[in-house]
């Protein structure tokens, strides 16, 4: 099997629309024409935001108690990787060190990112993955597509 070429994320950018949803979308810089796009549900994009400093909630998210048990055991978290996509669902795993030893836990690409964004670890994302924007000119050509189809 050919080794998969992961690509380090520089910068996570969210976009929230009511007719696609909530969007978050990882490049490699800003000005890269590829892309890796995840739709989330509401508490996903508001823990993603909160590590941005985009939103102060007032309790605590999920991911954060988790971090805060971390913070009282012997956990270094290494990096996340978005590895793979199946059926739809794409799956990550978080790398951390406990004890001397490197350990390897599945978990939602959404938690992982926020997690990566609280402890300043690298997000790695299989290049597989990534896909190329469109242009004005092909989303158009698409939108007139979709009012076409009948379901």
């Amino acid at each position: 099997m050919a080794e998969e070429t992961m690509i380090t994320i520089n910068e996570v950018f969210l976009k929230s629309d009511r007719s696609s949803g909530n969007m978050v979308v990882l490049k490699e810089s800003e000005e890269d024409k590829q892309h890796f796009i995840m739709f989330v549900g509401d508490s996903e994009f508001a823990a993603i935001a909160k590590e941005k400093g985009l939103v102060e909630p007032k309790r605590p998210l999920t991911h954060e108690l988790y971090l805060n048990i971390s913070d009282n055991l012997a956990v270094e978290f290494l990096r996340i990787e978005i590895y793979d996509m199946k059926d739809n669902t794409y799956y990550a795993k978080v790398l951390f060190r406990a004890n001397g030893t490197e350990h390897t836990v599945d978990c939602r690409p959404s938690d992982a990112v926020a997690l990566a964004l609280n402890r300043k670890i690298p997000i790695l994302v299989n290049q597989k993955l990534f896909r190329r924007e469109l242009t004005p000119d092909e989303i158009k050509e698409y939108e007139e597509i979709c009012k076409t189809v009948k379901f």
